[in-house]
């Protein structure tokens, strides 16, 4: 591949010309295919953080280890642009870990991986998982199974598409100074573009995302509704910092694309659907009673683990 194609093979001033390219768009400027419900109220059911009332601290009296975590069915077009520039752009902070889980990718991931990506590899950066098992996408599994492998005490997710903008996780940190329990990690209640985080034994706790959901949509309000619900303060960044919006665009056709269901206003409806009942019914805790987030995985093209 040329240097052209592969963005880790240039220098920064080139990431950057190619960051702030025309592939490139504001997520809260994309329209959502249908209107999201309202979350819940904050005085009822948890609360929304007012960076007014309650400032983030200038600098963080500990480094927690945050895991970036990006599960992948075949985007590699994306990845190649997003992940180099996401590491350099939070290179300072010194507890990183990016996680990238190929969800049997048909793309040659594993050969740019090898590649282009081994150093990081090596050098603890970045922890790269691998299966072969499912025959198409699963938004809530997917996420789960990334999720699982990282050893953050904060673990976030970024879509293969998303920027992360610079100094994404240093800016986690100082939230994490703010509420050091029970947070919702996110840019808004609304159109999160998959861009949610919560400290991993709390995301433990409600269970991971909820694998009864289907195809498409509302995989990620399921997890902020059901963490309101139990007191959680969404920790809602874009009321304090701007910049860690960026994003390739992805049309519906590519959102749904590997998908098994992929009637993308009709999933995005029965899972509001479910969402809304399982609230209705105290259903609080996703997957109980179930395994959740299993998969066989080799991680760093060598070790097999099993969750």
């Amino acid at each position: 591949m040329t240097n052209e194609q592969n963005p880790i093979e240039q220098g920064p001033e080139d990431l950057e010309a190619r960051r702030t390219s025309g592939l490139v768009e504001k997520s809260f400027t994309k329209e959502s295919t249908m209107p999201e419900a309202p979350v819940l109220p904050a005085s009822q059911e948890g609360d929304i953080w007012d960076p007014a009332q309650e400032p983030p601290p200038p600098a963080p009296k500990v480094y927690r280890k945050i895991s970036l975590c990006t599960a992948c069915m075949n985007r590699l077009h994306d990845l190649m642009v997003t992940l180099p520039v996401n590491i350099y752009h939070n290179r300072d902070y010194p507890k990183i870990e990016f996680v990238v889980l190929n969800y049997n990718s048909k793309d040659k991931l594993d050969e740019w991986m090898r590649d282009y990506m081994l150093p990081y590899i090596r050098a603890g950066i970045l922890v790269y998982v691998h299966t072969v098992e499912p025959e198409f996408f699963a938004m809530s599994h997917s996420r789960n199974v990334a999720f699982k492998v990282a050893t953050g005490d904060i673990i976030n997710n970024v879509d293969a598409d998303n920027f992360t903008g610079r100094g994404f996780a240093e800016a986690l940190n100082l939230l994490a100074e703010v509420r050091p329990e029970k947070a919702v990690f996110t840019g808004a209640t609304r159109l999160t573009h998959g861009r949610l985080g919560f400290y991993k034994n709390d995301w433990q706790a409600l269970g991971g995302y909820d694998e009864s959901l289907v195809g498409y949509g509302w995989e990620d309000n399921n997890l902020l509704l059901r963490a309101m619900k139990v007191g959680f303060k969404v920790m809602a960044w874009r009321r304090w910092k701007d910049g860690f919006d960026e994003r390739i665009p992805t049309s519906n056709e590519d959102s749904v694309r590997y998908l098994e269901h992929k009637y993308l206003t009709l999933t995005e409806c029965v899972n509001m659907r479910t969402t809304y009942r399982n609230l209705a019914r105290g259903r609080l805790v996703a997957n109980e009673g179930k395994p959740w987030g299993k998969a066989r995985l080799t991680r760093n093209f060598g070790e097999v683990l099993e969750l």
